[in-house]
């Protein structure tokens, strides 16, 4: 299996670099765009064609569901919330949810090795399940 591509879409650079150093720490994943806008992340996602999208709900500009508003159908790019929103009973992960994002996943509440051990289970887990449901993986022809 060739490695999985993620893009970063978060408004926080401490974010994003945590994020960039976790995922590209995975043996099988690497981070293929980082961006602190959903504009511009929009922008790139065609050139990019990223298998997963890992996305903030709050940001400046365009946030989290009006970038899942304006994401085309032509590429249909498995997306997850990751956002401290993104709790279960959160409205707000429901309307991403209704709007095409397939998961969620709240980041880690502390630094401790514990929590961080069990967040980078938990976001290598969905980003392989994710990626399944990615156009360059899933070879399936659904009727």
């Amino acid at each position: 299996m060739h490695e999985m591509r993620i893009m970063i879409v978060n408004d926080s650079r401490a974010m994003r670099l945590f994020l960039e150093d976790m995922v590209n720490s995975f043996g099988d994943c690497t981070v293929s765009g980082s961006f602190f806008d959903g504009e511009i992340a929009l922008e790139n996602v065609q050139s990019i064609k990223p298998d997963v999208i890992l996305l903030d709900l709050e940001m400046p500009k365009m946030d989290g569901l009006t970038f899942l508003e304006n994401l085309t159908d032509a590429r249909k790019t498995p997306i997850i919330i990751l956002s401290s929103y993104a709790m279960s009973d959160s409205s707000l992960v429901h309307d991403a949810i209704e709007l095409g994002a397939i998961d969620s996943l709240t980041p880690p509440s502390s630094n401790t090795p514990e929590m961080l051990g069990k967040f980078r289970s938990k976001l290598h887990h969905k980003i392989t399940m994710a990626s399944l449901k990615s156009p360059r993986f899933n070879r399936s022809v659904c009727a």
